[in-house]
């Protein structure tokens, strides 16, 4: 099976490798650098020595005749104190006039005659092992009345210039060889300094337990890298912590919703069988009894609906609902319920959707009947249809006693009636707006709650079937 390496070692690694190709590019520079300046000094020198060899034999061609041995004797006196040079004078047909070696110069046997024909050229030339930079220059010169050209060659041994270059590569070879192992460790040990905070961090997270949810990871004196890291890192905790809460909330009211049915069926089966009664009498506890179970059913229904919505099981059969209409009759069904508290139901607007019918239907029922449990005596229920940028909203509004924000945002949560003594006083089991929520999320809309001074808002967001461009047309 293939091990991935940790990152300390892939970030050494990479440091290394950074560090050899910059180091092993500096060293190709450095030597091309040093052969090109030698190579310079080289050119210069004997460019120079061309010029003195010039005027020297400008000279002797002014005397009127041109000596070979008073040629070799000036030159010999000019080239004193020289070392690794050789000069040579001698005319087109390679009749040498004369030359000079310098002491320990190596002349090969075959002097240089190839090269006059780049003339005012540095050239390298090897031969018989040497290497050598040679440089010829061709005059005119005229001797007893004849004019005739006359070779001038000036060579360097660069034997002193090869041995400096061959050591350099050698030692840089050695320190890029030891370069490698230092890097490594520089890499390693910068990298192990640079990750000191992620290490920190996976430390604090190794301590965090579902037991201490409510820790979080300090963001500050941390690089700017990690704060986006840390900071997602704690907002994922936090939601991690709403939801363990959340949950622990959940089976809390599971249990009490059930613990209230299941005591009542138990209490009026006790008392049922604590002595024989007549037929009426067992005939009223199994219609007790019946009514606790169908209140047991349906939370168990609403459960099961929930759980199909968030993993995406619940079947639609979408077509074309006029929420006019299906809220009409919803209305005209209410209209008695609303009626006994003397309250009123207004309807304003029109628009049509694409869904599940019946189930847009359960959902408006549930935030219908909402609106009437909760507004208060005498009050007026508006609901208000409007379509806007493809999707049409229906909003529910009523007054209502002040809810907190805190409460406000847990009023989609199961079970949650925002009655802190949990008493039984309202039917259901707090699943309504749940429900309502998720059959909206299933068709790409949602449900949201605002609060104006005591006015709630229950604003319901369906995709239009149509949108307002071709209502326009």
């Amino acid at each position: 099976m293939k091990r991935n390496g940790s990152l300390t070692s892939r970030l050494s690694m990479i440091f290394a490798g950074v560090m050899m190709s910059v180091w092993l590019l500096s060293s190709v520079l450095l030597v091309a650098a040093l052969s090109s300046y030698f190579r310079y000094q080289d050119a210069s020198l004997l460019t120079g020595k061309l010029e003195l060899v010039t005027e020297l034999l400008e000279g002797e061609v002014h005397a009127g005749r041109l000596d070979s041995a008073s040629l070799a004797r000036k030159l010999a006196d000019a080239m004193v104190g020289h070392s690794g040079l050789y000069l040579s004078v001698k005319t087109s047909d390679d009749q040498i006039l004369a030359d000079y070696a310098s002491s320990g110069f190596p002349v090969p046997q075959q002097r240089f005659a190839d090269e006059a024909a780049r003339p005012e050229t540095l050239q390298t030339v090897e031969k018989e092992g040497g290497r050598y930079h040679v440089l010829v220059r061709k005059i005119s010169a005229r001797d007893a009345g004849r004019q005739s050209d006359v070779l001038i060659t000036a060579a360097y041994d660069t034997g002193f210039h090869d041995a400096f270059i061959g050591q350099l590569k050698r030692w840089l070879v050695w320190f890029n060889l030891a370069l490698i192992f230092i890097s490594v460790f520089l890499g390693w040990l910068v990298t192990r300094m640079g990750l000191r905070p992620l290490n920190e961090i996976n430390r604090l997270a190794s301590a965090i337990t579902i037991n201490n949810l409510s820790e979080r990871l300090p963001a500050h004196d941390l690089p700017a890298e990690l704060k986006a890291t840390v900071a997602e890192f704690n907002s994922m905790l936090e939601r991690l912590e709403n939801s363990f809460r959340r949950l622990s909330e959940l089976s809390s009211d599971i249990a009490h919703e059930l613990r209230t049915p299941v005591s009542n069926l138990m209490m009026q089966t006790q008392v049922a069988l604590s002595r024989e009664r007549d037929a009426e009498s067992y005939r009223e506890v199994l219609f007790s009894n019946l009514e606790e179970l169908s209140r047991l059913a349906r939370m168990s229904s609403d459960m099961l609906f929930l759980a199909k919505s968030e993993n995406g099981l619940m079947p639609l059969e979408k077509q074309r609902v006029s929420l006019n209409a299906e809220l009409a009759e919803l209305i005209d069904f209410f209209e008695p319920l609303a009626g006994d508290s003397d309250k009123t139901l207004l309807l304003q607007g029109e628009a049509a959707v694409k869904g599940d019918r019946l189930m847009l239907r359960r959902a408006l029922s549930n935030l219908l009947a909402n609106a009437i449990k909760y507004s208060l005596p005498a009050s007026a229920i508006s609901v208000l249809v409007e379509q806007k940028a493809g999707a049409v909203l229906v909003q529910f509004s009523n007054p209502t006693e002040n809810l907190s924000q805190e409460n406000l945002g847990r009023l989609f949560d199961r079970f949650y009636r925002g009655d802190a003594s949990r008493q039984h006083n309202t039917d259901g089991a707090g699943l309504g707006l749940s429900i309502t929520r998720a059959i909206l999320l299933a068709h790409d809309g949602d449900l949201q709650v605002a609060m104006k001074d005591n006015v709630i808002t229950f604003t319901a967001i369906i995709p239009a079937a149509v949108t307002a461009q071709q209502l326009s047309d």
